[in-house]
Parts: C-alpha cells; structure tokens; sequence
C-alpha cells in the first residue's frame, strides 16, 4: 500500500481526523488504492474528495424501481438474471430526445 497523498484547505486538522477521513476513502473502495485526498473546510463543513488508483465509477443499479443496490454481485443469481433480462423503454416517440 503506498502513501496517500493529502492536501487540506482552508483550515488545520488534527492527524486523528484525518486519518479517519483516510479510513473511511479505504472503506468506501476496498478494493482500489486510494492514491490522494483533498479535504476542504469550510467552518463547521468539511468537502472530501478521494482519488483511487483505478477510476471505477461507484455501480448502482436500480431494481425494479422500488430498490437501489450498490454492487450487482450481492444480488443472488436469480436477480442477477432478471434484472440482465429487462428491456428499455423506447423514448424516442415521445419528443423528450
């Protein structure tokens, strides 16, 4: 694992905070590196931005209109299988594109 890169603006904080911050970018990507962290304060707000060494966009997938998943492979292979087959709607009639 390398060195996570930091950055902190607008303001100091202490090294337990940040390495919290650090924790929860790994949480979030366990399986990607996180490479840097930008936090930025703002009083008692704070804006966190990671970047991981491979850019994988966070997956959510919507099931069934009524469930939001954030990984597919937790899905059991019955899900799995439906939500592949399903099909999309046509919009292209419907002046929206």
């Amino acid at each position: 694992m390398q060195e996570v890169k930091v950055t902190v603006l607008g303001g100091i904080i202490s090294d337990e905070e940040l390495q919290m911050y650090i924790n929860r970018g790994r949480r979030q990507q366990p399986r990607n590196e996180l490479v840097e962290i930008t936090v930025k304060l703002d009083g008692d707000f704070v804006d966190i931005d990671y970047k991981y060494a491979n850019h994988i966009m966070p997956q959510r997938f919507s099931i069934g209109g009524d469930m939001i998943i954030e990984n597919f492979e937790s899905l059991n292979s019955a899900k799995q299988a439906e939500f592949l087959d399903k099909t999309t709607n046509d919009v292209s009639g419907c002046g929206i594109l």
